[in-house]
């Protein structure tokens, strides 16, 4: 890794580390400058500000975990169905991100509302994870594990679905924190999701399974505790 490179990277690191210690809001770009002895201009020549920042330390984990679908689905252990299934758990914030970064980003774009910030996240991961489902999806229809008279496109609108759910999951979960019933809506939102992506593909009954029940719960627990030690540092 180039001298450049190396300083980017260290920037990232400390940044996502003074988010997860002090909170988005109350984390300063000074502080950061400070923790790195680094000047303003040190930290302007690789990002434009501090928003522009956690949109690359989001970019970063993302591409992570695409690296991990990539890898996992060349590795020749999985039919079509359980391809689909692990890109399509990647949509779903709380099967992939550890609770404290899910709760930063529930803050940020769901609390704070940062639409500019949501978006760019969706965007990356649609455009990269389309290119996958469509040969999951023309695999599946090869073997007989679905059908559908629109292969170029219904693998766009599986994924454009499920980006929509996973906003209103996690919009339910940000405005609801205190409520235990919330997990259950969300839990009942992503199995109607489920049931569609098996009508839209024609897929059997049951063959998708998006998540882990037992998972998902503990998941959400610990998210809104991360939640509300972030809504405690902001007071």
């Amino acid at each position: 890794m180039k001298k450049g490179e190396l300083r980017k990277d260290s920037i990232l690191k400390t940044a996502e580390k003074l988010f997860f210690e002090r909170g988005f809001d109350e984390t300063s770009i000074q502080d950061i400058l400070d923790a790195l002895s680094i000047s303003k201009g040190g930290f302007y020549h690789y990002f434009e500000s501090k928003i522009a920042l956690l949109e690359e330390i989001c970019r970063q984990r993302c591409a992570v975990e695409l690296e991990r679908i990539r890898s996992e689905l060349h590795s020749g252990r999985f039919n079509p169905v359980q391809k689909l299934n692990l890109l399509l758990g990647a949509l779903h914030l709380y099967n992939r991100e550890p609770p404290e970064f899910t709760a930063l980003v529930l803050k940020i774009s769901y609390i704070d509302g940062d639409v500019h910030f949501r978006e760019q996240t969706r965007s990356y991961m649609l455009e990269n994870l389309r290119p996958m489902v469509d040969d999951a999806i023309r695999e599946g229809m090869a073997d007989g594990s679905f059908f559908t008279r629109s292969p170029g496109q219904i693998g766009r609108i599986v994924l454009m679905l499920g980006y929509d759910v996973n906003d209103e999951a996690s919009r339910i979960l940000a405005e609801n924190p205190e409520n235990p019933d919330c997990a259950i809506e969300i839990i009942d939102l992503l199995s109607a999701y489920r049931d569609s992506v098996e009508n839209l593909l024609g897929a059997s009954f049951g063959s998708i399974s998006l998540f882990d029940v037992e998972h998902l719960m503990n998941a959400f627990r610990q998210t809104v505790a991360q939640l509300k030690i972030l809504e405690d540092k902001g007071r």
